[in-house]
């Protein structure tokens, strides 16, 4: 597919979400993506980067991919600072406790240093999570069930193994597909 006709279909897509169209262009895309696109939100215009993997899925894999890297876009847009403003009351407020508690004072600044990186860690996971579920909400407005039902299914078959610290990132930060099909049932 050329991307004359990858952008045609975007902007189609966009339309019937009700969200600005992004611009699209093609590159990498880690082959773990099962969709084959990826979404790169910016404070102008979202970028959707289409790689090889995108051609090779039928034509219904790759309208719900695109779709689905614009969703994504969407939800991150409207929340991306709730992590790090989480992290940062949940810091100030572990700080001021330790100062107040410990003894010797100078204990606050390792409990700082350690709490900032690891409650921003789980708040982003958990902000993550609720993305993937207004994202299937979203899809699931905007073109039925089917929709978001297709993109799990395709997860579920994509073989490729993620490893490491990504993996068990996308553990915390990801639903299960039997939690995200039923929040489905309340659309």
């Amino acid at each position: 597919m050329k991307l004359d006709d990858i952008d045609a279909r975007t902007r189609e897509l966009a339309t019937r979400m009700g969200i600005e169209p992004p611009r699209v262009e093609e590159g990498e895309v880690p082959a773990w993506v099962a969709e084959g696109v990826r979404a790169l939100p910016q404070p102008e215009q979202t970028v959707l980067v289409v790689g090889p993997g995108y051609s090779e899925l039928p034509p219904a894999e790759q309208e719900a991919g695109l779709a689905s890297a614009m969703a994504v876009a969407e939800e991150y847009r409207s929340g991306k600072w709730k992590p790090l403003a989480t992290a940062a009351v949940l810091t100030v407020a572990a700080g001021a406790a330790t100062f107040v508690l410990a003894d010797p004072k100078w204990l606050f600044v390792p409990v700082l240093v350690v709490l900032f990186p690891v409650s921003f860690f789980l708040a982003q996971a958990l902000w993550l999570r609720g993305v993937a579920y207004g994202h299937d909400r979203r899809l699931a407005k905007a073109f039925g069930r089917e929709t978001p039902e297709l993109l799990l299914e395709m997860n579920a078959r994509n073989k490729r193994e993620i490893r490491g610290f990504l993996r068990a990132y996308l553990a915390i930060a990801n639903p299960s597909r039997s939690s995200r099909t039923k929040r489905l049932n309340t659309v």
